[in-house]
């Protein structure tokens, strides 16, 4: 072989690696910068602005704990304040405008307006949310400590601690309503005795009524089911009422600013978070981990998770996403190893609570 052709061969040689390395360069650069949007709707305002918050960090840093991954991931937030007719705008907005691939609702309200638009428009979503109505459908699940769970440690405590009438003020909306359903049905194989049952609609300021007609009944304890600003001043028109009896809640007392209210009661909720996590979220915004941060952190990499199992030449549909949720088994989470059940539900545990020196803390029974 003389030297012009072993120079020929070089040059086409050369060529043939410059022109493989552009197309495989080109075919990389259109995977990675492949965008999953995700679409938030929580209160950003109002008085739960501080949960809708808690969840935007939390899912902020989840977004920053991202190592390498195929696609990018976007997040966009939007405002409900906890108003399941404000709900239904935002996610429309986040579905006509933004294109989400996947939502992300908070409250079983908004979740039960979430879900079959979710359903109609083939877009995965993830609720936070008590009510099982909100993971009905093909693209449909929640992450949430399930009512089943939570009523099951609370009374196994109410039986711990000998109490055989329960007092409850609960709130006329769809969550508190899936948690006293189940933990109904629970206490008919139990001696305790729901003695008084008072039910309120959202936005109700005055109490003193209820409270005058449960404040007879014997309850040796008072369960509190109500978003804030209603617990707190349920809370406190009970103090003035001149009852001393104890308070209890099902994650109710985590939903108030004024945890301080509740200084010293037990209550049930989901089990804390791991310490890496809360020591991130203290250090990203000098607070504690609010309710419902945890469940959005997992939230956002159990949809990562999801998205980045489709092995395929251009970003998963939401379909292909909703399959590969159905498959997540033994998930890594900062609320413990997580599935995804049959019904669209992700399991985490509960566990017995307290509000001590200001903070909610898990307690040892």
């Amino acid at each position: 072989m003389n030297k012009l052709t072993k120079w020929v061969i070089g040059i086409i040689v050369v060529i043939a690696v410059v022109i493989t390395g552009y197309f495989v360069s080109q075919n990389s650069s259109k995977v990675s910068t492949e965008q999953i949007k995700i679409g938030v709707v929580a209160p950003m305002s109002g008085n739960l602005a501080f949960l809708g918050e808690g969840i935007r960090d939390a899912m902020l840093l989840a977004q920053q704990d991202l190592g390498n991954t195929q696609y990018t991931y976007e997040l966009i937030f939007e405002d409900d304040q906890l108003d399941s007719k404000i709900t239904a705008s935002a996610v429309n907005k986040l579905l006509g405008v933004n294109k989400v691939d996947a939502i992300v609702s908070f409250g079983s309200g908004p979740g039960n307006v979430v879900a079959p638009i979710a359903e109609q428009n083939n877009v995965v979503h993830l609720g936070i949310a008590s009510d099982p109505n909100v993971a009905k459908g093909e693209f449909n699940f929640i992450h949430w400590t399930p009512p089943a769970e939570e009523n099951k440690v609370f009374v196994e405590e109410l039986q711990r601690r000998g109490i055989k009438k329960l007092g409850v003020f609960e709130s006329n909306q769809q969550g508190a309503a899936a948690v006293m359903a189940d933990l109904k049905e629970k206490l008919k194989e139990t001696d305790i005795e729901i003695v008084t049952d008072q039910v309120f609609n959202v936005g109700e300021k005055d109490f003193r009524s209820i409270i005058s007609k449960a404040k007879n009944s014997g309850a040796e304890i008072y369960l509190l089911m109500a978003f804030s600003p209603e617990v707190e001043v349920l809370g406190k028109q009970i103090k003035e009422a001149g009852i001393n009896t104890p308070l209890t809640s099902i994650e109710a007392f985590e939903l108030s600013e004024q945890v301080d209210l509740f200084e010293g009661e037990w209550y049930v909720n989901a089990a804390s978070p791991t310490g890496d996590f809360t020591t991130k979220f203290e250090a990203k915004t000098n607070e504690n981990p609010t309710l419902g941060a945890a469940n959005a952190y997992d939230i956002f990499n159990l949809i990562v998770a999801a998205t980045e199992a489709f092995k395929g030449s251009t970003k998963p549909t939401p379909n292909q996403i909703a399959n590969e949720l159905t498959t997540i088994k033994d998930f890594n989470g900062v609320l413990g190893n997580l599935s995804v059940d049959e019904d669209g539900i992700v399991i985490s545990k509960a566990a017995i609570r307290m509000i001590k020196d200001g903070k909610p803390v898990d307690i040892d029974n």
